[in-house]
């Protein structure tokens, strides 16, 4: 329950979002000898790093991995789970056409589980592709991925997933933009020969020295942090609902919002935000015409549908997920549970999620629960995973959002018109990141900014706009 009464009250900081980056930001500002209020309208603390629960097992919101970019997330990570943050086998496949493929050659040897032909065609493919890219720049993702693996190869390990998961064809995606275009031809074939060679053997295009889960779900890592901040005397109001923000003088911004059908008012120093950039600038900016921006892009409606069956049973294949490029299935990626150790389900028995990436007129997305189920079951069965019952099942829709959304997804026109106009308000700090670990750097950041007076650190080293790999300028 709130501890804020009607009317107004002052107050340093307001937090928004109790997900990775709003507890990550409210327990650095609490070490750092402030006394945050964090509101979150959910129930329960987490975002879409939370977790859910099927009969005895407890699962994350889709597939989650926990990056090692940042070392001062992960030692805060490590800090707060201890021996729960443990070590897993990250291993990763693709369905294609009924078969699972190693997507590193670690595992099943340089093959990684084709047949022969697959083989024969794939490999006079990766020459042609080789050949290709070295007369002529890629100008689209097929392109591109051609000159690296081959189309064939590309097909069976990369294409089908990536065209669901965007919601577009590869011929429609622009070449990524940090692609060196302008080298000569000798140079981009070499650099193509030496990423090819280079995926080959880690199997994939990022690499990571050891990879580690919370034996509970992800949830247990942010329910953790909110037990650190609750434990220092930090307030959290859980299903509070911020409806208005309002620029004061004085650089102050008040924030109404409500909670247990009671409204509330706080003038605030700073806000941390962790909402969506467009409903971040449709709380400071109501009035604001439409037209006032660049519309949303197409990124704006889509969705994710999760399934989840819980299956009285061992998995069928030892995979943390499957990557699901056959273009005969309407599902993107299987994930499962069992394969990323720890106690997220009971000995003996399999959590799958069913992940299908839609757009916002999808029919899927308007079947009931059991005819969502029922078509997740069937493609499973289709594809040979599994002919048993399902002991447990739920179907959860997470509209406008991904629950994997990569950083491309949030590079629109739209959006980077917002990004643009919040650096114009100093006090509010937006820290809505794709990705745990690089929303939980924007909100240490975010702390770390107002606790030394410095906005301006902020705006280099969390700039939305910036790949997480790419250095700050």
């Amino acid at each position: 329950m709130s501890d804020t009464p009607k009317g107004s009250r002052p107050a340093e900081i307001v937090v928004i979002g109790a997900g990775p980056s709003g507890l990550t930001a409210a327990l650095e500002l609490q070490r750092g000898g402030r006394a945050p209020l964090l509101l979150e309208r959910a129930g329960q603390v987490g975002g879409l790093m939370r977790s859910l629960r099927l009969g005895g097992a407890v699962l994350d919101l889709g597939r989650k991995e926990l990056y090692a970019r940042f070392p001062e997330v992960d030692a805060l990570w490590t800090e707060v789970l201890g021996d729960d943050f443990a070590e897993y086998p990250h291993r990763v496949g693709s369905l294609y056409r009924g078969r699972i493929v190693e997507m590193s050659g670690r595992y099943r040897g340089p093959a990684r589980g084709m047949p022969l032909p697959w083989l024969l065609r794939g490999g006079a493919g990766l020459l042609r592709g080789w050949a290709g890219g070295a007369l002529r720049p890629p100008r689209t993702m097929a392109d591109y991925w051609s000159s690296r693996v081959g189309a064939e190869f590309a097909r069976i390990l990369a294409r089908g997933y990536w065209e669901k998961f965007r919601g577009t064809t590869w011929d429609a995606m622009p070449a990524p933009a940090h692609h060196p275009t302008g080298a000569r031809p000798g140079p981009r074939v070499l650099a193509g020969a030496r990423q090819a060679l280079g995926m080959a053997r880690r199997g994939g295009v990022a690499a990571q020295a050891a990879w580690r889960h919370p034996r509970g779900g992800t949830g247990q890592l942010f329910e953790r942090i909110a037990g650190a901040y609750a434990a220092g005397g930090g307030r959290l109001v859980l299903g509070a609902e911020v409806t208005a923000l309002t620029r004061r003088p004085g650089g102050r911004v008040r924030v109404a919002w409500t909670a247990d059908g009671q409204g509330h008012e706080t003038d605030a120093r700073q806000v941390i935000s962790s909402l969506p950039v467009e409903r971040l600038w449709a709380l400071l900016s109501p009035d604001a015409a439409p037209g006032d921006a660049p519309s949303p892009g197409p990124e704006a409606g889509r969705a994710v549908l999760l399934v989840y069956l819980l299956f009285d049973a061992p998995p069928p294949f030892p995979h943390a997920w499957l990557e699901v490029n056959d273009p005969n299935l309407r599902c993107g990626r299987i994930t499962n549970y069992a394969a990323f150790g720890g106690g997220m389900v009971p000995d003996g028995q399999t959590a799958l999620c069913v992940e299908y990436f839609c757009a916002g007129d999808d029919p899927l997305l308007a079947r009931d629960a059991s005819g969502q189920i029922a078509f997740a079951l069937s493609e499973l069965r289709g594809a040979g995973l599994t002919g048993a019952a399902p002991i447990a099942c739920k179907a959860v829709t997470l509209p406008r959002t991904n629950a994997a959304a990569s950083w491309r997804e949030q590079q629109s026109a739209h959006r980077a018109a917002l990004f643009e106009r919040l650096r114009a308000v100093p006090e509010v700090y937006h820290v809505n990141r794709p990705g745990s670990d690089w929303a939980s750097l924007a909100g240490l950041q975010a702390a770390r900014a107002i606790l030394s007076g410095d906005r301006a650190a902020f705006d280099a080293v969390a700039d939305p706009t910036r790949r997480q790999e790419e250095p700050a300028t």
